[in-house]
């Protein structure tokens, strides 16, 4: 039995919100520099604050957060200054704070829930500021590629399975997730991908719809990870500061798994001159 069409109206404060936040970007590519620097140190922190409120509210451990945030600025700005070995230095310090959070609670009789905290807070650096290290070194048009690939996975994913969803992609993950949706946004992706790597690229068109097929199976791997995190805390979205998406953390989750795997292959292939 087929859904009934939705009612695209309805979506309206999400389609508003999804072009402002898409021109924005744009500009901010278009720029560069020190604005989209300012922009990812921005989505950073917002996100960070998004991830560990998952799992400790809104007011607890802010000392924690603004620690992660420091450190995850430091990562980003430091590989922005091209000194990214100096960047793993900020990670590392975080790995040492996690564990002396762990060494001083187990002394201190908490073993069973010991590690929880500090494994959470290196969590929050290696997931979002660590993956998101590709954004102050690969050049407009890369990012303009992979943004654009995720976006169109997002937008088919949702309206194709509103609109056909009948089988269930992974719903212990995702219940809303189907497996029409998930194809649509495949297509889409790859469709994308080729048209704006022929435009803006150097290799050919079947190049790039293999590196459609690969962005597009990781996006949607970004946001099913995040799914499961929601769903473990029972939590709908990580935030509501964009209409109809949710906080930052529920818009770049796909972009934090497709934005790396680019990173690595556009090291091996070339896709842009």
């Amino acid at each position: 039995m087929s859904q009934s069409r939705p009612d695209f109206s309805s979506h309206l404060p999400r389609l508003v919100s999804g072009v402002c936040l898409a021109a924005f970007v744009a500009f901010m590519l278009y720029v560069r520099g020190m604005p989209l620097l300012l922009f990812v140190l921005g989505v950073t922190a917002v996100s960070l604050w998004e991830f560990y409120s998952l799992f400790w509210g809104h007011r607890d451990r802010i000392l924690t957060r603004m620690c992660a945030i420091l450190l995850g600025w430091g990562m980003l700005c430091l590989t922005w200054m091209r000194r990214p070995q100096d960047a793993l230095v900020f990670l590392g310090a975080g790995f040492l704070i996690a564990a002396l959070s762990f060494l001083f609670r187990w002394d201190l009789g908490d073993e069973r829930e010991a590690f929880a905290p500090g494994g959470l807070f290196l969590t929050g650096l290696a997931y979002i500021p660590l993956l998101l290290l590709p954004t102050t070194y690969l050049s407009s048009p890369k990012l303009l590629l992979v943004i654009c690939c995720v976006a169109v996975s997002d937008i088919a994913a949702y309206y194709v399975g509103t609109r056909y969803g009948q089988h269930k992609l992974w719903p212990r993950v995702s219940p809303n997730k189907s497996a029409e949706g998930a194809l649509g946004s495949m297509v889409a992706c790859v469709i994308v991908c080729t048209v704006l790597g022929v435009i803006l690229g150097a290799a050919p068109w079947w190049g790039f719809a293999l590196l459609g097929i690969v962005l597009n199976v990781f996006a949607q791997l970004g946001d099913l990870f995040e799914s499961a995190l929601k769903r473990s805390c029972n939590c709908k979205d990580s935030g509501v500061l964009l209409p109809g998406h949710g906080g930052v953390l529920d818009r770049i989750d796909s972009l934090l798994f497709s934005l790396p795997v680019f990173a690595v292959v556009d090291q091996w292939f070339p896709f842009f001159k």
